[in-house]
């Protein structure tokens, strides 16, 4: 590139590149350095400090060195269900500018091949409880990865094996993995409907981790706690604030509550990040009163709640109310991190409705509002970003990079108005799940809000419907655990008071929440529950 400045050296260029190392190898070594003797990894039975960390990532790195797999080649991808091993791959490929993909253990055998054909992986390290799954792939596979078991077994290539035999000593100490580099693969939904894999750098991690550290305000000595999957941003994208304030991070196998209540009750730094996804808030709540337990008793949190757009507003008033502490206000996806979390939370006892709902703009993050052909837009358009947190785009799928990056942008697929009294972002819906009726545009949001707005309403999901007069209408599918005390004719003419006429839904079905489809996040799968057969009986009303 050339420089609006001279140093006087040859090869410019080459000495800038070298000023700007910093991966995430790097930053494993000088954690460890600062905080060798914390505990880094708390799981039941096993704590791990910083340094017996680091040294089992040095003895991973060199048996894989040892086994032939080539610094800045390899690809080691990870199975398994949520343990403090999931870790050590991540940080040994950091150290070996290895490709690291985490398959997301929820998916069935065409996905799973797929999101493993997509990055060929190397070495597929599984656990015991997904060795089926590892089988798919080694079937299907023309060149199937070498399986290094976590749980050991007869004449199986054992994990520990691995990490007895490698030397602690730092491996290829003279080895510089430029921060652009991929290191982590997470996969997120594509439009063909198999998983698109997202190409996370040292840089965006870096960035990601240090964004919870500035928005977020997370302090020395804070933890994580990890329930979400590990395949996900949610549970690992923070690893870098955490290793940056010599915390600790708490890997959980779900959300187990006891487990969680029990490391919220712990002695210890606060907790970064308490992230209640809408399938888990009344579980979590309803044990801590059945229980009797102190929230007061409780270790500092500094953020509480998740997705409020997608929230019950009960929910997160309950929430605000229990822990006495604003419910969070989160924006963001797998390609971009949190872009519109820095603030704007809902407050203590509010009832959220659309004026509390907008979000404020993250750090590291630039944002424009764009039309189909990416032209800038004012006041309402599709959300795009740019900035250190951006992914590097979808590993082999050049049409989705095309689709959705441009000069640098990623479009978010989500349809924002700008508040340029505050310069916050108000969500309106998914620009994928905009019905267009007769020629008119609704939003399903619009509906779901007003529906949320019935006490015994769990979820409202909106989806479109053919129809042979306009083309396609709304369906209206809501949960609740107390279905008699739930009629349509209720629920419509709340809707009639509040949308105009052509927004009505034609189909309103209500239906237990354990029938909706969740996502790895706990979102609902809308494009299942758009799958569903209609049933005629279910009609409110045909125009």
């Amino acid at each position: 590139m050339e420089f609006n400045f001279d140093l006087g050296v040859p090869d410019q260029e080459s000495f800038i590149q070298q000023t700007k190392q910093l991966n995430v190898g790097d930053l494993l070594r000088k954690a460890t350095r600062m905080y060798s003797d914390r505990v880094l990894v708390s799981e039941p039975g096993r704590d791990v400090t910083y340094e017996e960390f680091n040294e089992r990532v040095n003895s991973l790195a060199n048996a894989l060195l040892e086994r032939g797999y080539e610094k800045g080649e390899a690809k080691v991808a990870v199975l398994s269900e949520n343990r403090g091993e999931f870790l050590e791959p991540i940080f040994a490929g950091a150290k070996l500018g290895y490709l690291v993909p985490a398959l997301n253990w929820r998916l069935e055998r065409e996905e799973l091949i797929h999101c493993a054909e997509l990055v060929d992986p190397d070495a597929l390290i599984v656990s015991d409880r997904y060795r089926e799954k590892a089988g798919w792939i080694e079937e299907e596979m023309d060149e199937p990865p070498e399986i290094i078991h976590l749980d050991g077994g007869d004449g199986d290539l054992e994990y520990e094996t691995l990490i007895d035999d490698g030397s602690t000593d730092e491996p290829a100490p003279d080895y510089d993995v430029d921060p652009e580099q991929g290191l982590v693969v997470l996969y997120t939904s594509g439009t063909t409907g198999l998983p698109k894999g997202v190409v996370i750098s040292h840089r965006a991690w870096l960035a990601r981790g240090y964004t919870y550290v500035i928005d977020w305000e997370m302090q020395e000595g804070d933890g994580w706690l990890g329930w979400g999957p590990m395949f996900h941003i949610i549970a690992v994208d923070a690893m870098p604030g955490v290793l940056t304030l010599g915390g600790t991070y708490y890997p959980t196998d779900g959300f187990d509550t006891e487990r969680i209540v029990d490391i919220l009750l712990e002695d210890g730094g606060g907790i970064g990040w308490l992230y209640l996804l809408p399938g888990v808030i009344n579980d979590f709540l309803d044990y801590i009163e059945e229980n009797d337990v102190d929230v007061d008793e409780m270790r500092d949190i500094r953020a509480i709640g998740a997705l409020v757009d997608l929230v019950d507003p009960k929910k997160v008033k309950r929430v605000t109310e229990m822990f006495d502490m604003p419910f969070k206000n989160s924006y963001g996806a797998t390609e971009d991190a949190n872009v519109l979390s820095a603030g704007n939370d809902i407050p203590v006892g509010v009832l959220p409705d659309d004026d509390d709902l907008a979000k404020a703009e993250s750090s590291f993050v630039d944002l424009k509002l764009i039309d189909e052909e990416w032209n800038e837009v004012e006041g309402r358009g599709e959300l795009a970003a740019r900035g250190p947190t951006l992914s590097s785009g979808y590993i082999n799928n050049p049409e989705a990079n095309r689709e959705d990056f441009n000069d640098g942008w990623f479009r978010t697929g989500d349809i924002f108005v700008y508040n340029e009294e505050d310069g916050t972002y108000s969500f309106v819906n998914r620009r994928k799940y905009l019905i267009k009726s007769g020629g008119e545009n609704i939003y399903p949001a619009e509906i779901e809000k007003v529906l949320l707005q019935h006490q015994e309403i769990e979820n409202a999901t909106v989806v479109r419907v053919s129809d042979e007069k306009w083309g396609e209408v709304p369906r209206a599918v809501v949960s609740t655990y107390n279905p008699e005390q739930v009629t349509t004719d209720e629920l419509m003419e709340m809707l009639r008071n509040e949308i105009a006429n052509y927004k009505l839904p034609h189909y309103v079905e209500i239906v237990h929440p354990d029938d909706l489809p969740r996502s790895a996040t706990g979102k609902i799968v809308r494009e299942e529950v758009e799958d569903w057969e209609p049933d005629e009986e279910n009609r409110v009303r045909e125009v």
